[in-house]
Protein backbone atom coordinates (compact mmCIF):
# COMPACT_ATOMS: atom_id res chain seq x y z
CA UNK A 1 0.00 0.00 0.00
CA UNK A 2 1.64 3.24 -1.20
CA UNK A 3 2.02 6.39 0.90
CA UNK A 4 -0.07 8.31 -1.65
CA UNK A 5 -2.96 5.90 -1.26
CA UNK A 6 -2.74 6.03 2.54
CA UNK A 7 -2.81 9.83 2.47
CA UNK A 8 -5.72 9.88 0.02
CA UNK A 9 -7.69 7.40 2.11
CA UNK A 10 -7.05 9.38 5.30
CA UNK A 11 -8.12 12.67 3.72
CA UNK A 12 -11.25 11.07 2.21
CA UNK A 13 -12.39 9.73 5.57
CA UNK A 14 -11.55 12.97 7.34
CA UNK A 15 -13.71 14.99 4.95
CA UNK A 16 -16.71 12.75 5.64
CA UNK A 17 -16.33 11.88 9.31
CA UNK A 18 -14.00 14.37 10.97
CA UNK A 19 -15.98 16.21 13.66
CA UNK A 20 -12.99 17.92 15.29
CA UNK A 21 -13.92 21.30 13.87
CA UNK A 22 -14.18 24.70 15.43
CA UNK A 23 -17.79 25.03 14.34
CA UNK A 24 -19.38 23.29 17.32
CA UNK A 25 -22.89 24.32 16.31
CA UNK A 26 -22.45 22.63 12.92
CA UNK A 27 -21.05 19.51 14.58
CA UNK A 28 -24.00 19.35 16.97
CA UNK A 29 -26.52 19.72 14.12
CA UNK A 30 -24.91 16.68 12.47
CA UNK A 31 -24.19 14.47 15.48
CA UNK A 32 -27.33 14.94 17.57
CA UNK A 33 -29.79 13.64 14.91
CA UNK A 34 -27.43 10.75 14.11
CA UNK A 35 -27.18 9.73 17.76
CA UNK A 36 -30.94 9.95 18.24
CA UNK A 37 -31.58 7.92 15.08
CA UNK A 38 -29.02 5.33 16.19
CA UNK A 39 -30.53 4.90 19.66
CA UNK A 40 -34.13 4.85 18.42
CA UNK A 41 -33.21 2.46 15.61
CA UNK A 42 -31.48 0.05 17.98
CA UNK A 43 -34.52 0.07 20.26
CA UNK A 44 -37.00 -0.68 17.45
CA UNK A 45 -34.71 -3.33 15.97
CA UNK A 46 -34.41 -4.99 19.37
CA UNK A 47 -38.19 -5.04 19.84
CA UNK A 48 -38.93 -6.53 16.41
CA UNK A 49 -36.07 -9.02 16.64
CA UNK A 50 -37.27 -10.15 20.07
CA UNK A 51 -40.90 -10.50 18.95
CA UNK A 52 -40.04 -12.58 15.87
CA UNK A 53 -37.46 -14.71 17.69
CA UNK A 54 -39.72 -15.49 20.65
CA UNK A 55 -42.64 -16.29 18.33
CA UNK A 56 -40.57 -18.88 16.45
CA UNK A 57 -38.89 -20.28 19.55
CA UNK A 58 -42.14 -20.70 21.50
CA UNK A 59 -43.70 -22.49 18.51
CA UNK A 60 -40.87 -25.04 18.36
CA UNK A 61 -38.81 -23.43 15.60
CA UNK A 62 -35.79 -22.65 17.80
CA UNK A 63 -33.36 -24.10 15.26
CA UNK A 64 -34.59 -21.62 12.64
CA UNK A 65 -34.54 -18.39 14.59
CA UNK A 66 -31.37 -17.42 12.71
CA UNK A 67 -33.76 -16.65 9.84
CA UNK A 68 -34.72 -13.56 11.82
CA UNK A 69 -31.11 -12.40 11.54
CA UNK A 70 -31.19 -12.76 7.75
CA UNK A 71 -34.54 -10.94 7.63
CA UNK A 72 -33.14 -7.96 9.54
CA UNK A 73 -30.12 -8.03 7.24
CA UNK A 74 -32.49 -7.82 4.28
CA UNK A 75 -34.24 -4.78 5.73
CA UNK A 76 -30.88 -3.15 6.41
CA UNK A 77 -29.82 -3.84 2.83
CA UNK A 78 -33.02 -2.38 1.42
CA UNK A 79 -32.60 0.82 3.43
CA UNK A 80 -28.94 0.98 2.39
CA UNK A 81 -29.94 0.55 -1.25
CA UNK A 82 -32.55 3.29 -1.16
CA UNK A 83 -30.33 5.83 0.60
CA UNK A 84 -27.30 4.79 -1.44
CA UNK A 85 -29.12 5.50 -4.70
CA UNK A 86 -29.72 9.10 -3.58
CA UNK A 87 -26.09 9.65 -2.53
CA UNK A 88 -24.15 8.04 -5.39
CA UNK A 89 -24.09 11.13 -7.57
CA UNK A 90 -22.85 13.49 -4.87
CA UNK A 91 -20.37 11.11 -3.23
CA UNK A 92 -19.05 9.09 -6.14
CA UNK A 93 -19.39 11.35 -9.18
CA UNK A 94 -20.37 14.79 -7.96
CA UNK A 95 -17.00 15.98 -6.73
CA UNK A 96 -14.97 18.63 -8.51
CA UNK A 97 -11.68 17.12 -7.36
CA UNK A 98 -11.32 14.30 -9.88
CA UNK A 99 -8.83 16.18 -12.08
CA UNK A 100 -6.64 16.77 -9.04
CA UNK A 101 -6.97 13.17 -7.87
CA UNK A 102 -6.20 11.83 -11.35
CA UNK A 103 -2.91 13.75 -11.32
CA UNK A 104 -1.75 11.98 -8.16
CA UNK A 105 0.43 8.83 -8.37
CA UNK A 106 -2.48 6.54 -7.47
CA UNK A 107 -4.56 4.24 -9.64
CA UNK A 108 -8.18 4.86 -10.61
CA UNK A 109 -9.13 1.80 -8.59
CA UNK A 110 -7.66 3.43 -5.48
CA UNK A 111 -9.64 6.62 -6.13
CA UNK A 112 -12.87 4.63 -6.51
CA UNK A 113 -12.08 2.64 -3.35
CA UNK A 114 -11.64 5.85 -1.33
CA UNK A 115 -14.85 7.37 -2.69
CA UNK A 116 -16.76 4.17 -1.92
CA UNK A 117 -15.40 4.06 1.64
CA UNK A 118 -17.71 6.77 2.99
CA UNK A 119 -20.73 5.15 1.32
CA UNK A 120 -19.72 1.78 2.75
CA UNK A 121 -19.39 3.14 6.29
CA UNK A 122 -22.86 4.67 6.01
CA UNK A 123 -24.19 1.23 5.02
CA UNK A 124 -22.42 -0.31 8.02
CA UNK A 125 -24.21 2.23 10.22
CA UNK A 126 -27.56 0.83 9.07
CA UNK A 127 -26.29 -2.74 9.38
CA UNK A 128 -25.32 -2.22 13.02
CA UNK A 129 -28.77 -0.83 13.85
CA UNK A 130 -30.64 -3.74 12.27
CA UNK A 131 -28.26 -6.67 12.79
CA UNK A 132 -26.49 -6.17 16.13
CA UNK A 133 -29.53 -6.40 18.47
CA UNK A 134 -30.95 -9.41 16.61
CA UNK A 135 -27.58 -11.18 16.70
CA UNK A 136 -27.45 -10.88 20.48
CA UNK A 137 -31.07 -11.98 20.84
CA UNK A 138 -30.85 -15.15 18.73
CA UNK A 139 -27.49 -16.11 20.26
CA UNK A 140 -28.94 -15.96 23.77
CA UNK A 141 -32.25 -17.65 22.90
CA UNK A 142 -30.80 -20.28 20.56
CA UNK A 143 -27.60 -20.80 22.60
CA UNK A 144 -25.49 -20.86 19.44
CA UNK A 145 -22.23 -18.87 19.89
CA UNK A 146 -21.40 -19.37 16.22
CA UNK A 147 -24.26 -17.01 15.33
CA UNK A 148 -22.18 -14.19 16.82
CA UNK A 149 -19.66 -14.77 14.04
CA UNK A 150 -22.46 -14.77 11.46
CA UNK A 151 -23.76 -11.49 12.83
CA UNK A 152 -20.30 -9.88 12.73
CA UNK A 153 -19.78 -11.02 9.12
CA UNK A 154 -23.21 -9.70 8.11
CA UNK A 155 -22.49 -6.30 9.67
CA UNK A 156 -19.19 -6.00 7.81
CA UNK A 157 -19.99 -7.67 4.49
CA UNK A 158 -23.76 -7.50 3.88
CA UNK A 159 -23.49 -3.79 2.78
CA UNK A 160 -21.35 -4.77 -0.23
CA UNK A 161 -24.22 -6.08 -2.40
CA UNK A 162 -26.58 -3.10 -1.81
CA UNK A 163 -23.61 -0.79 -2.29
CA UNK A 164 -22.95 -2.27 -5.73
CA UNK A 165 -26.63 -2.13 -6.70
CA UNK A 166 -26.91 1.43 -5.37
CA UNK A 167 -23.90 2.40 -7.46
CA UNK A 168 -25.41 0.95 -10.64
CA UNK A 169 -28.98 2.17 -10.12
CA UNK A 170 -27.87 5.52 -8.67
CA UNK A 171 -25.69 6.17 -11.69
CA UNK A 172 -28.52 5.34 -14.10
CA UNK A 173 -31.02 7.43 -12.16
CA UNK A 174 -28.64 10.39 -12.04
CA UNK A 175 -27.89 10.23 -15.76
CA UNK A 176 -31.62 10.11 -16.54
CA UNK A 177 -32.71 12.76 -14.04
CA UNK A 178 -30.09 15.24 -15.26
CA UNK A 179 -31.66 15.18 -18.71
CA UNK A 180 -35.33 15.50 -17.83
CA UNK A 181 -37.09 18.33 -16.07
CA UNK A 182 -38.74 16.09 -13.49
CA UNK A 183 -36.32 13.17 -13.72
CA UNK A 184 -35.83 13.00 -9.96
CA UNK A 185 -39.31 11.52 -9.65
CA UNK A 186 -37.52 8.25 -10.44
CA UNK A 187 -35.76 8.53 -7.09
CA UNK A 188 -39.12 8.70 -5.36
CA UNK A 189 -39.94 5.27 -6.79
CA UNK A 190 -37.02 3.72 -4.92
CA UNK A 191 -38.06 5.51 -1.74
CA UNK A 192 -41.66 4.36 -2.09
CA UNK A 193 -40.42 0.81 -2.69
CA UNK A 194 -38.66 0.77 0.68
CA UNK A 195 -41.61 2.21 2.59
CA UNK A 196 -43.93 -0.19 0.74
CA UNK A 197 -41.93 -3.20 1.92
CA UNK A 198 -41.99 -1.96 5.51
CA UNK A 199 -45.75 -1.42 5.34
CA UNK A 200 -46.18 -4.80 3.65
CA UNK A 201 -44.76 -6.49 6.74
CA UNK A 202 -47.58 -5.02 8.82
CA UNK A 203 -50.12 -6.21 6.26
CA UNK A 204 -48.76 -9.77 6.24
CA UNK A 205 -48.70 -9.97 10.02
CA UNK A 206 -52.37 -9.01 10.13
CA UNK A 207 -53.36 -11.57 7.51
CA UNK A 208 -51.57 -14.70 8.64
CA UNK A 209 -54.74 -16.64 9.26
CA UNK A 210 -56.29 -18.07 12.38
CA UNK A 211 -54.62 -20.04 15.12
CA UNK A 212 -51.09 -20.13 16.49
CA UNK A 213 -49.70 -22.40 13.76
CA UNK A 214 -51.08 -20.17 11.04
CA UNK A 215 -49.57 -17.11 12.75
CA UNK A 216 -46.14 -18.76 12.96
CA UNK A 217 -46.39 -19.81 9.31
CA UNK A 218 -47.14 -16.23 8.35
CA UNK A 219 -44.14 -14.97 10.34
CA UNK A 220 -41.91 -17.57 8.67
CA UNK A 221 -43.12 -16.46 5.26
CA UNK A 222 -42.52 -12.83 6.15
CA UNK A 223 -38.96 -13.26 7.40
CA UNK A 224 -38.16 -15.53 4.46
CA UNK A 225 -39.23 -12.76 2.06
CA UNK A 226 -37.13 -10.23 3.96
CA UNK A 227 -34.16 -12.61 3.93
CA UNK A 228 -34.19 -12.68 0.13
CA UNK A 229 -33.80 -8.88 0.03
CA UNK A 230 -30.07 -9.65 0.35
CA UNK A 231 -29.53 -12.99 -1.42
CA UNK A 232 -25.89 -13.12 -0.34
CA UNK A 233 -27.00 -14.16 3.17
CA UNK A 234 -28.08 -17.50 1.71
CA UNK A 235 -24.40 -18.37 1.34
CA UNK A 236 -24.23 -18.77 5.12
CA UNK A 237 -26.87 -21.51 4.98
CA UNK A 238 -25.12 -23.74 2.43
CA UNK A 239 -25.08 -27.27 3.84
CA UNK A 240 -22.48 -28.70 1.47
CA UNK A 241 -19.82 -26.21 2.56
CA UNK A 242 -17.67 -27.25 5.50
CA UNK A 243 -17.15 -23.64 6.56
CA UNK A 244 -19.81 -21.53 4.79
CA UNK A 245 -18.52 -18.42 6.55
CA UNK A 246 -15.27 -18.58 4.55
CA UNK A 247 -17.23 -18.97 1.34
CA UNK A 248 -19.37 -15.95 2.30
CA UNK A 249 -16.26 -13.84 2.96
CA UNK A 250 -14.62 -14.85 -0.31
CA UNK A 251 -17.75 -14.23 -2.41
CA UNK A 252 -18.28 -10.73 -0.99
CA UNK A 253 -14.64 -9.72 -1.35
CA UNK A 254 -14.74 -10.93 -4.94
CA UNK A 255 -17.90 -8.86 -5.50
CA UNK A 256 -16.22 -5.81 -3.96
CA UNK A 257 -13.19 -6.17 -6.20
CA UNK A 258 -15.39 -6.53 -9.29
CA UNK A 259 -17.39 -3.45 -8.32
CA UNK A 260 -14.25 -1.33 -7.89
CA UNK A 261 -12.90 -2.53 -11.25
CA UNK A 262 -16.22 -1.79 -13.00
CA UNK A 263 -16.49 1.77 -11.70
CA UNK A 264 -12.81 2.44 -12.39
CA UNK A 265 -13.33 1.43 -16.03
CA UNK A 266 -16.43 3.61 -16.49
CA UNK A 267 -15.65 6.50 -14.15
CA UNK A 268 -14.26 9.12 -16.51
CA UNK A 269 -17.10 9.17 -19.11
CA UNK A 270 -19.80 9.03 -16.40
CA UNK A 271 -18.11 11.79 -14.39
CA UNK A 272 -17.92 13.97 -17.52
CA UNK A 273 -21.61 13.45 -18.36
CA UNK A 274 -22.75 14.30 -14.83
CA UNK A 275 -20.54 17.34 -14.24
CA UNK A 276 -20.97 18.79 -17.74
CA UNK A 277 -24.77 18.94 -17.64
CA UNK A 278 -25.47 20.58 -14.30
CA UNK A 279 -28.37 22.98 -14.35
CA UNK A 280 -28.23 26.36 -12.66
CA UNK A 281 -31.36 28.02 -11.37
CA UNK A 282 -30.93 31.79 -11.32
CA UNK A 283 -33.07 34.81 -10.67
CA UNK A 284 -33.41 36.50 -14.06
CA UNK A 285 -35.00 39.95 -14.00
CA UNK A 286 -36.32 39.50 -17.56
CA UNK A 287 -38.33 36.41 -16.56
CA UNK A 288 -39.69 38.18 -13.51
CA UNK A 289 -40.95 41.07 -15.65
CA UNK A 290 -42.49 38.79 -18.29
CA UNK A 291 -44.25 36.32 -15.99
CA UNK A 292 -44.82 38.53 -13.01
CA UNK A 293 -43.03 38.14 -9.71
CA UNK A 294 -45.22 35.52 -8.12
CA UNK A 295 -45.40 33.17 -11.15
CA UNK A 296 -41.68 33.49 -11.86
CA UNK A 297 -40.75 32.81 -8.24
CA UNK A 298 -43.14 29.86 -7.94
CA UNK A 299 -41.83 28.31 -11.18
CA UNK A 300 -38.24 28.70 -9.96
CA UNK A 301 -39.08 27.12 -6.60
CA UNK A 302 -40.67 24.10 -8.28
CA UNK A 303 -37.73 23.74 -10.66
CA UNK A 304 -35.27 23.88 -7.79
CA UNK A 305 -37.33 21.40 -5.80
CA UNK A 306 -37.60 18.73 -8.49
CA UNK A 307 -33.95 19.09 -9.54
CA UNK A 308 -32.66 17.96 -6.13
CA UNK A 309 -33.03 14.37 -4.90
CA UNK A 310 -32.20 15.31 -1.32
CA UNK A 311 -34.69 18.19 -1.21
CA UNK A 312 -37.37 16.09 -2.90
CA UNK A 313 -37.04 12.86 -0.93
CA UNK A 314 -36.56 14.31 2.54
CA UNK A 315 -39.52 16.66 2.35
CA UNK A 316 -41.92 14.32 0.60
CA UNK A 317 -41.45 11.58 3.20
CA UNK A 318 -44.32 12.75 5.39
CA UNK A 319 -46.75 12.62 2.50
CA UNK A 320 -45.65 9.14 1.44
CA UNK A 321 -45.77 7.77 4.99
CA UNK A 322 -49.21 9.23 5.68
CA UNK A 323 -50.61 7.64 2.51
CA UNK A 324 -49.00 4.25 3.13
CA UNK A 325 -50.02 4.16 6.80
CA UNK A 326 -53.67 4.85 6.04
CA UNK A 327 -53.80 2.36 3.15
CA UNK A 328 -52.17 -0.48 5.13
CA UNK A 329 -54.22 0.31 8.21
CA UNK A 330 -57.54 0.29 6.35
CA UNK A 331 -56.72 -2.93 4.48
CA UNK A 332 -55.54 -4.64 7.67
CA UNK A 333 -58.56 -3.55 9.73
CA UNK A 334 -60.99 -4.76 7.09
CA UNK A 335 -59.45 -8.23 7.29
CA UNK A 336 -60.16 -8.57 11.05
CA UNK A 337 -62.91 -11.07 11.94
CA UNK A 338 -63.15 -10.52 15.71
CA UNK A 339 -66.47 -8.71 16.43
CA UNK A 340 -65.16 -7.11 19.62
CA UNK A 341 -62.07 -5.77 17.87
CA UNK A 342 -64.18 -4.47 15.00
CA UNK A 343 -66.49 -2.66 17.43
CA UNK A 344 -63.54 -0.98 19.18
CA UNK A 345 -61.95 0.04 15.89
CA UNK A 346 -65.22 1.51 14.65
CA UNK A 347 -65.39 3.67 17.76
CA UNK A 348 -61.88 5.10 17.37
CA UNK A 349 -61.64 5.14 13.55
CA UNK A 350 -62.74 8.76 13.33
CA UNK A 351 -59.62 9.76 15.28
CA UNK A 352 -57.30 8.26 12.65
CA UNK A 353 -57.39 11.58 10.80
CA UNK A 354 -54.76 12.77 13.29
CA UNK A 355 -52.38 10.15 11.91
CA UNK A 356 -52.55 11.93 8.55
CA UNK A 357 -52.07 15.25 10.31
CA UNK A 358 -49.00 14.13 12.24
CA UNK A 359 -47.25 12.42 9.31
CA UNK A 360 -47.89 15.20 6.82
CA UNK A 361 -46.33 17.84 9.05
CA UNK A 362 -43.12 16.00 9.90
CA UNK A 363 -41.00 17.70 7.24
CA UNK A 364 -42.61 20.19 4.89
CA UNK A 365 -40.55 21.70 2.02
CA UNK A 366 -40.86 25.23 3.40
CA UNK A 367 -38.78 24.17 6.45
CA UNK A 368 -35.66 24.31 4.27
CA UNK A 369 -36.83 26.63 1.47
CA UNK A 370 -34.49 29.43 2.59
CA UNK A 371 -31.61 26.99 3.11
CA UNK A 372 -31.80 25.80 -0.46
CA UNK A 373 -31.24 29.29 -1.80
CA UNK A 374 -27.62 28.81 -0.80
CA UNK A 375 -25.16 31.00 -2.68
CA UNK A 376 -27.88 32.37 -4.97
CA UNK A 377 -29.62 34.21 -2.13
CA UNK A 378 -27.77 37.43 -3.01
CA UNK A 379 -29.41 37.45 -6.46
CA UNK A 380 -32.89 37.52 -4.98
CA UNK A 381 -31.96 40.24 -2.53
CA UNK A 382 -30.29 42.39 -5.21
CA UNK A 383 -33.33 42.40 -7.53
CA UNK A 384 -36.53 44.41 -6.93
CA UNK A 385 -38.40 41.36 -5.66
CA UNK A 386 -41.17 41.68 -3.12
CA UNK A 387 -40.32 39.61 -0.05
CA UNK A 388 -44.04 39.06 0.48
CA UNK A 389 -44.42 37.49 -2.98
CA UNK A 390 -41.23 35.54 -2.36
CA UNK A 391 -42.62 34.12 0.91
CA UNK A 392 -46.01 33.30 -0.60
CA UNK A 393 -44.42 31.37 -3.48
CA UNK A 394 -42.42 29.14 -1.12
CA UNK A 395 -45.40 28.49 1.15
CA UNK A 396 -47.66 27.67 -1.81
CA UNK A 397 -45.02 25.38 -3.37
CA UNK A 398 -44.70 23.51 -0.08
CA UNK A 399 -48.46 23.15 0.22
CA UNK A 400 -49.01 22.02 -3.39
CA UNK A 401 -46.29 19.36 -3.12
CA UNK A 402 -47.95 17.57 -0.19
CA UNK A 403 -51.61 18.34 -0.88
CA UNK A 404 -52.16 15.35 -3.26
CA UNK A 405 -50.91 12.93 -0.59
CA UNK A 406 -53.37 14.37 1.92
CA UNK A 407 -56.24 13.98 -0.56
CA UNK A 408 -55.35 10.33 -1.25
CA UNK A 409 -54.94 9.48 2.43
CA UNK A 410 -58.22 11.19 3.36
CA UNK A 411 -60.07 9.45 0.53
CA UNK A 412 -58.82 6.03 1.65
CA UNK A 413 -59.74 6.73 5.27
CA UNK A 414 -63.34 7.58 4.33
CA UNK A 415 -63.72 3.99 3.10
CA UNK A 416 -63.36 2.73 6.66
CA UNK A 417 -64.88 5.36 8.93
CA UNK A 418 -68.59 5.79 9.59
CA UNK A 419 -69.94 7.84 6.73
CA UNK A 420 -71.61 10.94 8.06
CA UNK A 421 -71.10 14.60 7.26
CA UNK A 422 -68.95 15.56 10.26
CA UNK A 423 -66.59 12.58 9.83
CA UNK A 424 -66.06 13.11 6.10
CA UNK A 425 -65.79 16.89 6.47
CA UNK A 426 -63.20 16.54 9.25
CA UNK A 427 -61.22 13.90 7.34
CA UNK A 428 -60.82 16.12 4.29
CA UNK A 429 -60.73 19.64 5.75
CA UNK A 430 -58.67 19.28 8.94
CA UNK A 431 -55.49 17.84 7.29
CA UNK A 432 -55.58 20.44 4.50
CA UNK A 433 -55.75 23.41 6.86
CA UNK A 434 -53.17 21.78 9.15
CA UNK A 435 -50.79 21.31 6.21
CA UNK A 436 -51.09 24.95 5.21
CA UNK A 437 -50.50 26.09 8.79
CA UNK A 438 -47.37 23.91 9.08
CA UNK A 439 -46.05 25.30 5.78
CA UNK A 440 -46.41 28.81 7.18
CA UNK A 441 -44.88 27.91 10.56
CA UNK A 442 -41.94 26.06 9.02
CA UNK A 443 -41.15 28.88 6.60
CA UNK A 444 -41.29 31.47 9.36
CA UNK A 445 -38.87 29.36 11.43
CA UNK A 446 -36.54 28.92 8.46
CA UNK A 447 -36.29 32.69 7.96
CA UNK A 448 -34.76 32.88 11.45
CA UNK A 449 -32.85 29.57 11.56
CA UNK A 450 -31.26 29.20 8.16
CA UNK A 451 -28.15 27.59 6.65
CA UNK A 452 -26.93 29.17 3.43
CA UNK A 453 -23.28 28.18 3.62
CA UNK A 454 -23.27 24.48 2.83
CA UNK A 455 -21.08 22.27 0.71
CA UNK A 456 -23.63 19.48 0.13
CA UNK A 457 -27.40 19.31 -0.12
CA UNK A 458 -27.45 17.02 2.93
CA UNK A 459 -26.33 19.92 5.13
CA UNK A 460 -29.05 22.18 3.73
CA UNK A 461 -31.87 19.68 4.10
CA UNK A 462 -31.08 17.28 6.93
CA UNK A 463 -28.63 19.08 9.19
CA UNK A 464 -30.86 22.08 9.69
CA UNK A 465 -32.29 23.60 12.85
CA UNK A 466 -35.42 24.55 10.91
CA UNK A 467 -36.24 20.90 10.23
CA UNK A 468 -35.72 19.80 13.84
CA UNK A 469 -37.74 22.68 15.28
CA UNK A 470 -40.62 22.19 12.83
CA UNK A 471 -40.71 18.45 13.64
CA UNK A 472 -40.97 19.21 17.35
CA UNK A 473 -43.73 21.74 16.69
CA UNK A 474 -45.57 19.17 14.57
CA UNK A 475 -45.40 16.68 17.45
CA UNK A 476 -46.69 19.16 20.07
CA UNK A 477 -49.26 20.59 17.63
CA UNK A 478 -50.71 17.12 17.01
CA UNK A 479 -50.92 16.35 20.73
CA UNK A 480 -52.90 19.56 21.28
CA UNK A 481 -55.30 18.57 18.48
CA UNK A 482 -55.65 15.09 19.97
CA UNK A 483 -56.59 16.50 23.37
CA UNK A 484 -59.10 18.92 21.85
CA UNK A 485 -60.63 16.13 19.77
CA UNK A 486 -60.69 13.33 22.31
CA UNK A 487 -62.01 15.13 25.41
CA UNK A 488 -65.49 15.87 23.97
CA UNK A 489 -65.39 12.47 22.24
CA UNK A 490 -65.18 10.69 25.60
CA UNK A 491 -68.59 12.10 26.40
CA UNK A 492 -70.04 11.17 23.02
CA UNK A 493 -69.63 14.59 21.39
CA UNK A 494 -67.00 13.92 18.74
CA UNK A 495 -68.48 16.54 16.44
CA UNK A 496 -67.76 19.25 19.03
CA UNK A 497 -64.11 18.24 19.21
CA UNK A 498 -63.93 18.09 15.41
CA UNK A 499 -65.34 21.61 15.05
CA UNK A 500 -63.00 22.93 17.74
CA UNK A 501 -60.01 21.28 16.05
CA UNK A 502 -60.85 22.77 12.66
CA UNK A 503 -61.37 26.21 14.19
CA UNK A 504 -58.08 25.90 16.09
CA UNK A 505 -55.97 24.98 13.03
CA UNK A 506 -57.76 27.67 11.02
CA UNK A 507 -56.81 30.30 13.61
CA UNK A 508 -53.22 28.99 13.66
CA UNK A 509 -53.03 29.05 9.84
CA UNK A 510 -54.37 32.61 9.59
CA UNK A 511 -52.18 33.79 12.47
CA UNK A 512 -48.90 32.48 11.09
CA UNK A 513 -49.69 33.48 7.51
CA UNK A 514 -50.21 37.00 8.84
CA UNK A 515 -47.02 36.75 10.90
CA UNK A 516 -45.07 35.71 7.80
CA UNK A 517 -46.41 38.67 5.80
CA UNK A 518 -45.68 41.11 8.63
CA UNK A 519 -42.19 39.86 9.46
CA UNK A 520 -40.88 38.54 6.12
CA UNK A 521 -39.23 41.83 5.13
CA UNK A 522 -37.43 42.20 8.43
CA UNK A 523 -36.40 38.54 8.69
CA UNK A 524 -35.26 38.11 5.07
CA UNK A 525 -33.52 41.48 5.04
CA UNK A 526 -31.55 40.37 8.12
CA UNK A 527 -30.31 37.19 6.41
CA UNK A 528 -26.57 37.42 5.83
CA UNK A 529 -25.40 36.23 2.41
Amino acid sequence: MSKSFKALFKVGLAQSFDFRRKDKVKNSSILVPLILIFIFGLFLSFIYGLIFSMALYSAGYGAQINLVLYAMTGLSSLLALVTGVTKVKGTLFGGNDYDLLASLPVSKKSIIFVKLASLYLMQVFYAIIFILPTTLIITVIGKQPLWLLDGLLLILLSPILPLMLAGVFGTLVSLISDRFKFGNIISVIFYIAFLGVVMYSSFVLNNTGKGEEADVTGILNLITIFGWLNPSTKLLTLKFMIVPQLFYIGANLLLLGGMIWLFAMCYEPIHFLMTATKSHQKYVEKNIKQKGQFKALLALDFKRYFSSKMYLLNTITGGIISTFCIIVMVVSFQAIDDPEAIAILNQISQYFVLLIVWCIGMSVPSAVAINFEGKSMWQMKSLPISYTQYSKSKILMSYLILMPFVIVASSVLTVYIEKNFINIFTTFVLPQIYLFSMCCIAFWINTMFYKLKWSSETEAVKNSAGVLISMLIDFVYTIVLLVILIVPGLFGYFYIGAILDILFVLVVAITFFTVVKKTCYRNINAIEV
